[in-house]
């Protein structure tokens, strides 16, 4: 791949300290990312209405993960933080191990620490996504990696951080239009990459508002983009289920048109009160093999 030259691009180096999470909001509908820490090479592919998605890895360092994901809340929220401040950014984007650990809750760290990190980089840099979300009309295919480039800085034989470029699709959504929800503080301590992604779904799909949000368990399957099978994904399910909540959301399973389903409701008792007999929202298609979007 073509680098870009240096002085094309701006420079934003990361400053803001205490930020919170945020996410971008069509990463969050469906998956876009393998959900386990083992290498993944198989395709995810979601193809819905007029939108489809199409992510392949490098074989060498396959898809990247949920987890390298924080890598992208990192910076999406030092983004967010400059513009909310008036600060200028740039797709050419520098920051240091110390401050990625801090974001994510890690207070110890060492060489594996960076290992890991950079090989996250690495997997973010060589993960390849085509789509037509978000496009203009007259170009709807649209192709890129989730890091344009990845370089660690250094000043002689002294480590002194990495710099990223972000995709301008990312970017310009993220930066221009803000297409941006805030996560909860306690996402980082979610170890399982399916529970990381429900939590995702969970804080899209019933957000804050009244009323939660219900859908067939199948459609949140296919939406997950789940290597395994269908029923290995409800077992796991279950288990997750079984705990009541999911970071800030109350699951509740459910039955209807005899297909089963979840139902997502903020775990706050306000709008627990104004959910009360209260039409819960919900996807339109409730089919078996439907893809239960709205």
């Amino acid at each position: 791949m073509a680098r870009i030259p240096q002085g094309q691009i701006d420079l934003f180096i990361a400053s803001a300290s205490d930020v919170a999470p945020k996410e971008h909001q069509d990463l969050m509908a469906r998956c876009w990312f393998n959900l386990a820490k083992q290498k993944r090479t198989e395709p995810i592919i979601h193809d819905y209405n007029d939108n489809w998605v199409k992510i392949t890895g490098n074989p060498k360092y396959g898809i990247a993960t949920i987890f390298d994901n924080d890598v992208l809340l990192f910076a999406i929220a030092q983004y967010m933080s400059a513009i909310n401040h008036g600060l200028k950014t740039g797709r050419r984007f520098q920051f240091t191990g110390y401050e990625f650990f801090k974001f994510i809750g890690k207070e110890k760290f060492g060489g594996k620490g960076y290992a890991d990190l950079w090989s996250a980089l690495e997997r973010l840099h060589h993960t390849f996504v085509e789509t037509n979300i978000r496009q203009d009309k007259g170009s709807r295919h649209h192709s890129f990696n989730w890091l344009s480039e990845i370089t660690q800085v250094a000043d002689g034989t002294t480590h002194r951080g990495y710099e990223i470029v972000f995709p301008e699709w990312l970017y310009e959504s993220v930066v221009e239009k803000k297409l941006v929800l805030t996560l909860d503080e306690g996402y980082f301590d979610i170890r399982g990459g399916l529970e990381r992604w429900l939590y995702m779904f969970a804080r899209k799909s019933s957000g804050l508002q009244s009323g939660g949000w219900s859908e067939s368990l199948y459609s949140i399957y296919l939406k997950s983009g789940s290597k395994g099978s269908y029923a290995e994904f409800k077992r796991s399910m279950k288990k997750i289920v079984a705990k009541k909540t999911i970071l800030g959301y109350s699951v509740e399973p459910i039955q209807k048109y005899n297909h089963e389903g979840l139902y997502f409701l903020r775990d706050n008792e306000l709008i627990k009160l104004n959910s009360t007999n209260r039409q819960r929202r919900g996807a339109k298609l409730w089919r078996g093999d439907g893809d239960g979007t709205t």
